[in-house]
């Protein structure tokens, strides 16, 4: 009798959970992506963007590769975003003693200077984690990886991504700022 009692009981406990929702399996990983924004500053002045006002902007599509300070590598995959160089119309990038102070909503900071700005001065690495030289690097506000929203666990809505040409392309993560919520121009 005790027996029967308690495998109601946890069937009763089980449709339970499932009847109230507790269990996460398909819940939307983009909600409240539509309430996102990006706060630029520069000479005293601020802007707002949406992620539609990103995805209305020009975009650029590369190939994405990073490796930790502890040498995991994540990737390959296929990013899609605005690149950097395009902000600088909207906030003067006017000079090469110009950098962007960038900031994930966890208030990380990663620094650019205006030549890794235009994509220059990267170190990047090829499969076997040997530098190589002379890559073409296009930092970019990436939302999309392999056709899709880019999810908050990979550092969504948005987040820096230095974006290839080419496949096979490492580059370091620590310049991979996770869920950018602030631009700085620093002149």
């Amino acid at each position: 009798m005790n027996l029967n009692v308690g495998i109601l009981s946890f069937i009763f406990c089980i449709s339970f959970i499932f009847g109230t929702g507790c269990i996460t399996h398909g819940v939307d990983d983009n909600a409240g992506y539509e309430k996102w924004n990006l706060t630029l500053e520069w000479d005293e002045k601020k802007n707002h963007l949406t992620l539609s006002d990103l995805k209305n902007m020009y975009s650029y599509t590369g190939y994405g590769y990073l490796v930790s300070t502890t040498g995991i590598k994540y990737g390959p995959f296929v990013g899609k975003g605005v690149p950097l160089y395009e902000l600088t119309h909207m906030i003067s990038v006017t000079d090469e003693f110009s950098s962007l102070y960038l900031y994930g909503s966890d208030e990380y900071l990663w620094v650019l200077d205006h030549d890794q700005i235009f994509g220059e001065n990267f170190i990047t690495f090829n499969e076997n984690l040997s530098e190589i030289k002379d890559q073409n690097i296009t930092p970019v506000l990436m939302y999309e990886q392999d056709g899709k929203p880019l999810s908050y666990e990979d550092g969504g809505p948005v987040r820096l991504a230095l974006l290839t040409d080419r496949e096979g392309v490492i580059t370091e993560g620590s310049g991979w700022v996770k869920w950018i919520s602030r631009i700085e121009l620093h002149k």
